[in-house]
């Protein structure tokens, strides 16, 4: 009997973490008419998969920086992240332009630090340069671990 119980137990913290993620996992991202919204501002180090709902009316997309603040991002006059300009390797990746009610998803191997998410989309608005980051579509989350 002491064993079936130790065995439960066991199993019990084992799937604690698997709900909670221990040590990799899914983190969902919506993006709208001007925001970024994750679904937790916490996750754990390692494989991340980013599962980003294009819950706007426009195409948008979704790029993961390391360790540089929003307000710190080098950005042009029309308000466009320059991605070429960015520190050595703070560039992990992302999911690229993705159409209104879709979801497209990308595994990333994350590290301990702080991460800007972003739409780098800018458009032409009726004679008018219009940049999602600039407008507002930008978060920040934190990997532990």
């Amino acid at each position: 009997m002491r064993m079936i119980r130790r065995t439960l137990g066991i199993a019990a913290v084992a799937a604690l973490f698997a709900a909670c993620g221990g040590g990799s996992g899914d983190l969902d991202v919506s993006l709208y008419e001007w925001s970024v919204e994750p679904s937790a501002t916490s996750v754990s180090a390692g494989d991340v998969t980013f599962n980003a709902t294009n819950d706007g009316g426009e195409a948008h997309e979704l790029v993961i920086v390391k360790g540089v603040a929003p307000g710190d991002l080098p950005v042009d006059a029309d308000g466009k992240v320059i991605e070429d300009d960015l520190p050595d390797g703070s560039f992990i990746g992302e999911i690229e332009e993705f159409e209104a009610g879709t979801t497209e998803s990308a595994t990333f191997d994350l590290e301990a630090g702080t991460y800007t998410i972003f739409c780098n989309i800018t458009e032409d608005d009726n004679g008018e340069v219009e940049s999602h980051f600039k407008n507002g579509m930008v978060a920040t989350i934190e990997v532990t671990g």
